[in-house]
């Protein structure tokens, strides 16, 4: 019975494995249907989040932490890479950053010394679904605190529902480089000033 188990484990890892650098090294397909979108994110508080399009299926996000329903007042700053699955606007992704947090004061070190700046790493997996004007995420974000007693910290899943503030131009079958080959695509003519 163990070989069997150790046998089923072993290729759930291979296919998690595979997946991962499948996700992190092939296409450059994007899901993204945003360049710039901006909204809440609901944890273990509210929180606000900004995500801002850069290139190939990159984004930066930045998560300001309130102090609504929360002890953690910070900022965190993400890079994300998403990948497209299905369909346009409903992807995977997953990504890592920096977080720093201002506590209330109820965490304290062995020393009993009040901790209330921590600083560390944060990493983020989920899912995104765009829809119009609205974006909506699904997330994991673990903490790797380095100056506070508990080093992990595990925050649980996190929603986010976003404005998308400035949308994506979807390539069209004019803006492919191969109509260039044949002549078909007008070249725009330059101003005699910038000749």
């Amino acid at each position: 019975m163990v070989p069997l188990f150790s046998r089923f484990f072993s290729s759930q890892i291979t296919v998690y494995v595979i997946f991962v650098l499948i996700f992190v090294f092939c296409s450059p397909l994007s899901g993204q249907r945003y360049l710039t979108a901006a909204g809440f994110r609901i944890d273990r508080g509210i929180n606000l989040t900004v995500q801002q399009y850069i290139t190939k299926g990159w984004t930066v996000e930045g998560i300001l932490h309130t102090s609504l329903s929360s002890d953690d007042l910070g900022l965190t700053l993400l890079a994300e890479k998403h990948q497209k699955i299905i369909v346009r606007g409903f992807n995977v992704y997953a990504g890592a950053g920096f977080h720093y947090y201002s506590r209330s004061g109820d965490d304290k070190s062995s020393t009993n010394d009040i901790v209330n700046n921590v600083v560390g790493l944060s990493g983020i997996a989920g899912a995104e679904l765009s829809i119009g004007r609205l974006n909506l995420s699904v997330d994991l974000k673990p903490d790797i605190h380095f100056n506070a007693v508990d080093a992990f910290e595990w925050n649980g899943p996190a929603v986010s529902v976003r404005y998308i503030i400035i949308k994506r131009r979807r390539k069209g079958i004019d803006d492919w480089d191969v109509w260039d080959k044949f002549k078909r695509k007008e070249k725009k003519k330059k101003p005699f000033w910038k000749s």
